[in-house]
């Protein structure tokens, strides 16, 4: 084997690794991440002994390698790291070439997660949320979130699409944004929906356009500072309405936004975020989230480098990098399709955090472009490969629909819609409760006496013998059972209490999980529990101020469900319209698997045929 060649094969066998892992759903939080990350890493260090570099180049590359670990040690945040080796690695690789081995790698891991999680083989990440005035689920299907599952198939288009090159056509568009409204059926994620609709059509207009005129150069300037001052200033002024409304459509993002850059510390090489008041306030812009967390060295870099790429790219500046007068950027030096790239990742920066990640933003690796210069065989390689591949043309695109339709419509027909569904108590923005304060007389004034109390009150309340006796004086022995009364009760310390520190007063509550119990019901089975408690001998505990309802949740500002922090997987159950989606996604979904699995089987057979017939003209 080559030198060359065992360099390509331990970079493609780096970017491999990491698009899989992004691929199949991996993040920072899971250890499998770290296991392919570290072999991902011994890959890429090979092919950076093997490579040869330039002292203009070496230089370069130790800035961007002692900012990456400045940054990351002042973080904790790796993904600057693997960032920068996959810059590092890109010389002598032909990224045409990596794009469509990262395109066979990421649509096979992205299918079968997508297909797995739906199926139920695989965690499948929910969150119910109120849309349109209804509760529905935003689901995962495999991914963190459904704006990651949108943002996976956001990246699946940019493979697919510079791939194709010049190829992408009005019918591919069609396509892939038929994809990109059955995964908003599922995600709910307007982001993802429109960031990839836009793409695909600035790229379709890339793709048919051969050159810029003056207007358009001078458009190409204004993503990259339009987004930053979007992400820098829109905090600061939210004292006005449009700022406001405009916040409310992007789901308090700016105003998550303002509180990192006006109360965290700014630095030069990152930080990790202290003190966060609510852990609900989350940094889902990538270019506060970037400047925060890896520091203004870092973001600098990482501004500077697209400003470059985008002269570049436009035709105004060369490939030393000088910038060129406007007419010369008429030519072939202009690369529309890498601008629409680039141009949408900016974009999707403004409500994502995932920016800084070579391997979601795929359009950080044309930078590599700027270190090393273009690969000359780039296109002439990726016209090459494009030969020969099946094209799926009429018999196999009816194929699929009809094993889609078929399948679907049998499955309406003999599954019928289930009456409630089942969600887990954490996916939940909120849950209804009937609650009750109880008084103890806490002469020791601690924290650990009122915690003993309530510890003692729940052993008594979740007794067997006195759940059963609640239940039986309710008459609701046919609408809940024991377990269910059991995990519905929640004992706590309201924040109020904690923090005056007059440590007398625990609540308990029952919280409304299950349908066809009316909210009376539940009222009347904590007033029995009371009672009930109230009558033992040793009654340490009384009722103040009687049941009142409330409402709670992950993200109220003064209380929260406690149950979200037990291990038992508690649910909640949800009817009516919920439910009647959920019925319509799963035939979706079905119908859509066996579509595209008719359709592969049309292909292969097409294939086959062909082979055979080439072997029967041979002989």
């Amino acid at each position: 084997m080559t030198k060359n060649r065992l360099k390509e094969i331990s970079y493609c066998l780096f970017f491999g690794l990491m698009v899989f892992a992004k691929g199949i759903g991996l993040d920072s939080g899971n250890k499998a991440y770290y296991v392919l990350s570290a072999a991902a890493c011994l890959c890429v260090g090979c092919k950076l002994v093997l490579t040869k570099y330039d002292k203009k180049q070496i230089a370069v590359m130790a800035c961007l390698f002692l900012t990456a670990f400045l940054s990351y040690r002042n973080s904790g945040r790796m993904g600057i790291v693997l960032s920068v080796l996959a810059l590092a690695g890109l010389k002598d690789m032909d990224l045409k070439k990596l794009f469509r081995i990262g395109l066979v790698i990421y649509s096979g891991s992205f299918a079968a997660t997508v297909i797995m999680a739906g199926a139920g083989i695989i965690n499948n990440p929910l969150v119910v949320h109120e849309k349109g005035g209804m509760e529905v689920i935003r689901w995962g299907m495999g991914y963190s979130t459904g704006n990651i599952f949108h943002v996976s198939y956001f990246m699946l288009t940019v493979f697919l699409c510079y791939t194709w090159g010049k190829r992408y056509s009005i019918k591919k568009m069609a396509g892939l944004m038929a994809g990109n409204l059955l995964v908003f059926l599922y995600s709910l994620s307007y982001t993802g929906a429109a960031v990839t609709a836009f793409y695909l059509l600035l790229n379709l207009y890339a793709a048919k356009r051969g050159k810029l005129s003056k207007a358009e150069r001078v458009i190409c300037k204004l993503p990259l500072p339009l987004c930053l001052l979007f992400s820098f200033g829109g905090p600061f002024l939210l004292k006005y309405p449009v700022m406001r409304k405009l916040d409310s459509m992007l789901q308090a993002r700016l105003t998550f936004s303002a509180y990192y850059l006006q109360n965290q510390p700014v630095t030069l090489f990152g930080a990790r975020m202290k003190d966060v008041p609510n852990f609900w306030v989350i940094m889902d812009n990538g270019y506060v989230y970037f400047f925060m967390t890896f520091g203004i060295v870092a973001f600098a870099f990482f501004c500077l480098g697209y400003a470059l790429l985008i002269a570049k790219y436009s035709g105004m500046a060369d490939r030393s990098g000088r910038l060129l007068p406007h007419e010369k950027g008429e030519g072939g030096s202009v690369r529309l399709q890498e601008l629409a790239i680039i141009f949408s990742f900016l974009l999707y920066g403004v409500m994502e955090q995932f920016i800084s990640n070579a391997f979601m933003n795929l359009s950080l690796l044309f930078m590599g472009e700027l270190l090393f210069g273009f690969h000359e065989k780039a296109e002439k390689d990726a016209v090459k490969k494009g030969k020969g591949l099946p094209e799926i043309g009429f018999i196999q695109w009816t194929c699929g629909a009809a094993a889609g339709i078929a399948t679907a419509a049998m499955y309406f027909w003999a599954v019928p819609a289930e009456e409630y569904i089942k969600v887990p108590l954490d996916s939940v923005l909120y849950v209804d409760a009937q609650s009750v304060q109880m008084v103890i007389d806490n002469q020791d004034h601690t924290k650990e006496s009122l915690k003993e109390a309530m510890h003692r009150c729940r052993e008594q309340m979740e007794d067997i013998g006195a759940v059963r006796e609640v239940i039986k004086r309710t008459g609701m022995e046919d609408k809940i059972t024991v377990e269910e009364l059991q995990a519905a009760m929640e004992f706590s310390i309201p924040i109020a209490v904690q923090s005056g520190r007059d440590y007398n007063i625990f609540r308990v509550r029952i919280l409304e999980l299950y349908c066809g119990i009316e909210e009376e019901e539940y009222r009347a089975m904590l007033e029995q529990a009371v009672m009930l408690l109230g009558e033992k001998e040793d009654g340490f505990a009384t009722a103040e101020e009687g049941i009142y309802e409330e409402r709670i949740g992950k993200s109220f500002g003064t209380d929260r469900i406690e149950h979200i922090d037990d291990e038992l997987g508690y649910t909640v159950e949800k009817d009516g319209s919920i439910a009647k989606v959920e019925h319509v996604r799963n035939g979706v979904f079905y119908g859509i698997t066996a579509g595209i699995g008719g359709m592969a089987l049309s292909v292969l057979f097409l294939v086959y045929a062909e082979r055979r017939r080439n072997h029967e003209n041979s002989n």
